[in-house]
């Protein structure tokens, strides 16, 4: 059993609205329309962070199941024909998420680990001001509600490496120590993921919707970084259709992970 207590933020995500929806969802008293009519995507940036917690849990040694949850905000600015409706919201948001990750290749002295990563995740935003980014135009109240939905897809690649100063290697070679005992590790990873938003936005005042799909293709790298055997770092990051990142603590329990 392993815990992880992190944050993570993004920066500028793509997320795509059909701009031929039935949906217009515009703020309460007209005076900014974000989609205007017409046809095709809009695509829309979103920005925020939350704090989760993480349980991961190995039933076998190849394989994991976990599950993560907690609370954040998340800002979407969203162009109209003549300038960015940036939707923001005073209440807390709400993630979720649940996957599973299969070793398909165990970490060796000179081959890394290679596995895959499937997980599920829903968030959930409430806005309730718009602020137009022309000064000329009044921030408007609205009542609005976000759901994101994302499927992940990753395959990554980790190998643990072991840093030792001169005196454990003579100790090493002496045999007094075992390698795997002794020095400081570093486990850096990395690899590539698929990942596809699907994005609802609901005006809760007249029920009207406007959503769409994005779909993303992107590097991450990460490190983890072991304090002890129970302890560690880890911070992770991702550059396409945006920014993700993410730093935390992770805690094991018992063997294995």
């Amino acid at each position: 059993m392993k815990i992880l207590a992190y944050y993570q933020g993004v920066q500028d995500q793509t997320v795509k609205f059909d701009a031929g929806g039935s949906g217009t969802c515009r703020s309460q008293n007209g005076a900014a329309s974000f989609f205007c009519g017409g046809g095709g995507d809009v695509e829309a940036k979103g920005s925020g962070g939350a704090g989760l917690v993480k349980l991961v849990y190995q039933p076998r040694e190849v394989l994991q199941y976990y599950a993560a949850f907690g609370a954040g905000d998340y800002n979407l600015d969203v162009p109209s024909t003549t300038y960015v409706n940036r939707l923001r919201g005073d209440r807390p948001g709400m993630v979720m998420t649940a996957g599973v990750k299969a070793v398909l290749y165990p970490d060796t002295m000179v081959t890394p680990a290679i596995a895959a990563d499937l997980s599920v995740s829903r968030a959930r935003y409430w806005f309730n001001r718009v602020r137009p980014s022309d000064a000329s135009v009044a921030v408007s109240n609205i009542d609005q509600r976000l759901d994101l939905t994302m499927l992940q897809v990753a395959v990554e690649a980790s190998h643990v490496f072991t840093l030792r100063d001169a005196d454990e290697k003579a100790d090493e070679k002496a045999g007094l120590v075992a390698l795997k005992d002794q020095g400081l590790k570093l486990e850096p990873y990395g690899g590539v993921k698929w990942l596809r938003i699907q994005s609802d936005l609901k005006d809760l005042a007249d029920g009207t919707h406007g959503g769409g799909q994005q779909d993303t293709v992107t590097p991450f790298l990460g490190l983890r970084l072991p304090l002890g055997r129970s302890e560690g770092l880890f911070a992770e990051a991702q550059f396409v259709d945006g920014y993700v990142y993410a730093a935390g603590l992770e805690l094991r329990f018992g063997k294995g992970i």
